[in-house]
């Protein structure tokens, strides 16, 4: 009840910046761990805690990059909870958009592929 009620309480553009500066910090946290996140099964590895997919070890980073990706699908599942699957999608695509000439083409295969079913 109170994830509905946190969502409810915040705008899409409120939602969208925070999932904005939520995946910017995922990908910040990516990089400094040289994670290639958008490889086949690498975003399963990091959820299952397998600090071996670095290619720099960096535990304290890792950590935070494993945490903020469970926080990401988290807020993907109370978007769609609260404002439906279609109106999250809307909101979700607006922050791809705004994020995509930031750091790449490559970050639509993180979220297509990040449905982790954990």
């Amino acid at each position: 009840m109170s994830e509905k009620l946190s969502a409810e309480r915040h705008t899409p553009d409120e939602l969208t910046q925070e999932l904005e500066a939520l995946d910017l910090e995922i990908v910040r946290c990516a990089v400094i761990c040289q994670v290639r996140l958008f490889d086949p099964g690498v975003l399963n590895q990091v959820m299952d805690n397998n600090e071996l997919v670095c290619g720099q070890p960096h535990p304290t980073a890792f950590q935070s990059l494993r945490g903020l990706l469970y926080l990401h699908f988290d807020m993907h599942r109370q978007l769609a909870q609260t404002y439906g699957a279609d109106d999250a999608e809307h909101i979700i695509q607006r922050v791809h958009e705004h994020l995509r000439p930031r750091i790449g083409e490559q970050l639509g295969s993180l979220f297509d592929a990040g449905r982790h079913p954990h």
